[in-house]
């Protein structure tokens, strides 16, 4: 996926670095006509001098800049010199970004963004002048912006990616760049589909297609059908997703030199598509699997990016088939494609675990599943810490940008005020600065508070979700397999590991982007719990009353508080039964999980109950405790309507 964005990001790069004049057009002639003629007259007895001079250097500079990187940045740094002497705002701009480009290149991000940051300043001050026509500044912004966008997004650094282009996007709006608003809204939801968050991925792909369509761009309306395809295939909307791929390989099969590698992937799409219930044909599945097998066979570099794309479709199709010794050699295969397991392998160690059962290999069925459980704690912790260190960044440079625009305004009031002082008396203007600084002072106090208690209420959410929408899962996969170990025969234990580990990485991508699972966003708050008690063994559900759907924050609330209490049950209370009720009626909604463990201590004010507390008293609730020791625990919740 990572090498997909890299490509695209390649064409977004080009289109944004040429901006709305096409500086770059005039050099594509291979034998540098233009870029020889300008040297000569540096070299002439007459060269030219001050902005001729610059002119020529600028035009030097993006001549070698597909040629010879050091020349280019030679000439970028000669005109950035001149830029100053000659008080020439826009070059400067333009020399600055010249050599965070040549940085990016070379793998200097550090370096490249300290260039394009000095670039945005230089364009600020542009704006401030009023020497410059509003068309060119706003030019200068987007170019940056996008930029900026796309080191982040080499660094896998996706929110401050987003961020960055996003600010390029009004921008392109505001002067109809299609072209630019096109390829922005397809590289957004390829950022937004390694994120895990698809529905912001659907609405992105489908106003690139929008924009493509109105550009006559066939190749920007079939990239972004290809990422819709696999969004539809991953709901289970099996019609739309076949509609989308087959106009989208309506492009891509007869241009498939032009994109090789997106016909590949779209054909594994499509083999997928073919083994859903209700589409499967499994000729049609094995035949675009093939294809893109020989296709992948075909070229070197696609072996090594496609591989495991090719050898996916192959593996599914011989598992549909039952050839389960040809799919085990071939899953094989794609989690080894990439010596360094990583998130896009879970996928594969689930299937290799299906297999392997399936081939009587326990142990080596348990060995993938265990696989699945680290590779979705580490890419967690990860996604944790990324998240983290990117919104702090976001954060300050939102309050860098807002203390300059309060800079501004002090500095404008200050101005009037120091005139109407001196026309008034000394001893106000004296009392007013004071007032002026005590009160800056005050301001600024206040907003370092502020952010350490937002960062410290964000740190708390997200190690509750961690805690509650986590814990349960877990510990649900550990009691299966420790039945199905004990008991090989017990099919349903096997089963319900499964279905649990395909949720725990559904819920992963929930926690990241906020989402509710699945099952209570389709089914409501009733089949949710039920569903979560059938793959439990030692938990009983009954429901009581009317059948209704709650609130978002409500039935997600008293979902998670049901998780908790089965999860410290059974793996703190030892319980060997847990008994959850669920009583709905028009004015309220009743929990009840019961179980014969060993008993809570009321005051426990352990992660879990500080964290069930704190949910039922956010949904104006009541929570009752009874309890004793070696008896087990009995929790009543009781949620009014809202």
């Amino acid at each position: 996926m990572k090498h997909r964005i890299a490509l695209n990001l390649i064409a977004l790069w080009l289109l944004i670095s040429i901006g709305s004049q096409g500086v770059m057009a005039q050099y594509s002639d291979h034998r540098n006509r233009k870029v020889d003629s300008l040297e000569v007259v540096l070299a002439s007895p007459n060269p030219p001098k001050g902005e001729q001079l610059l002119r020529a250097y600028q035009d030097l500079m993006w001549g070698y800049v597909n040629i010879e990187g050091k020349v280019a940045e030679d000439y970028a740094r000669k005109a950035l010199a001149l830029s100053y002497e000659l008080n020439a705002l826009n070059a400067r701009a333009d020399a600055l970004r010249m050599i965070g480009m040549l940085a990016y290149g070379r793998g200097d991000y550090e370096m490249s963004l300290d260039f394009y940051n000095h670039a945005l300043a230089v364009t600020d001050s542009m704006a401030a002048s009023k020497r410059y026509i509003e068309k060119d500044v706003d030019d200068n912004y987007s170019v940056i912006y996008g930029s900026i966008g796309n080191l982040y997004n080499i660094q896998d650094q996706n929110l401050l990616a987003i961020e960055y282009y996003q600010k390029a996007l009004p921008i392109f709006e505001k002067y109809g760049w299609l072209e630019s608003q096109t390829i922005l809204y397809h590289n957004v939801g390829e950022l937004y589909y390694t994120m895990g968050n698809r529905d912001e991925a659907e609405r992105n792909y489908l106003l690139a297609i929008e924009c493509g369509r109105k550009s006559g761009d066939s190749l920007m309306v079939a990239l972004p059908q290809r990422g819709l395809t696999k969004i539809y295939l991953e709901k289970g909307d099996y019609d739309k997703a076949l509609q989308t791929g087959m106009e989208s390989y309506a492009y891509y099969q007869p241009n498939q030199k032009e994109e090789p590698g997106d016909y590949l992937e779209l054909l594994s799409t499509l083999a997928q598509i073919h083994l859903m219930e209700g589409h499967k044909d499994i000729a049609k599945a094995e035949a675009y699997a093939e294809e893109s097998y020989r296709l992948m066979r075909s070229d070197e570099d696609m072996m090594a990016s496609f591989k495991s794309n090719a050898l996916s479709a192959m593996y599914l199709v011989a598992m549909e088939k039952g050839q389960w010794q040809r799919a085990y050699d071939l899953a094989r295969e794609s989690v080894e494609a990439d010596p360094n397991d990583t998130y896009d392998d879970i996928n594969d160690y689930e299937n290799l675990a299906h297999i392997c059962i399936q081939l009587g290999r326990k142990d080596e069925a348990d060995l993938y599943i265990n696989k699945v459980h680290d590779l979705t704690k580490e890419y967690a912790n990860t996604q944790y810490q990324s998240a983290l260190s990117q919104m702090q960044v976001i954060y300050e440079t939102e309050q860098k940008q807002s203390q300059i625009e309060e800079l501004q305004r002090e500095r404008t009031w200050m101005h009037w005020l120091t005139w109407i002082s001196v026309i008034a008396l000394l001893l106000l203007v004296g009392l007013l600065i004071f007032l002026v600084f005590w009160l800056r002072e005050k301001r600024r106090h206040a907003e370092a508070i502020a952010k350490i208690d937002g960062e410290t209420s964000e740190r708390v959410r997200i190690a509750r979700d961690l805690h509650d929408r986590m814990g349960a899962l877990l510990t649900g996969i550990k009691l299966n397999m420790q039945l199905f170990t004990q008991q090989p025969d017990n099919i349903q234990a096997r089963e319900n590991a499964l279905n649990l580990t395909d949720e725990a990485v559904h819920e992963m991508r929930g926690i990241v982007h906020h989402l509710m699972p699945e099952s209570l966003r389709r089914f409501g708050l009733r089949t949710a719990i039920e569903s979560f008690c059938d793959t439990m063994p030692l938990a009983h559900f009954m429901f009581q009353g009317e059948d209704r759907r709650l609130d978002k924050h409500s039935e997600e609330a008293i979902y998670y508080i049901a998780h908790e209490l089965v999860n410290n049950a059974a793996k703190n209370a030892h319980a060997t039964r847990i008994d959850v009720r669920l009583h709905q009626n028009a004015d309220h909604t009743i929990l009840e999980v019961k179980d014969n463990g060993s008993g809570i201590n009321p005051h426990d004010s352990g992660f879990g109950m500080d964290s069930i507390a704190s949910r039922v008293k956010a949904l104006g609730g009541k929570l009752e405790l009874k309890s004793n020791s070696g008896r087990g625990s009995d929790f009543i919740i009781e949620v009014p309507l809202r």
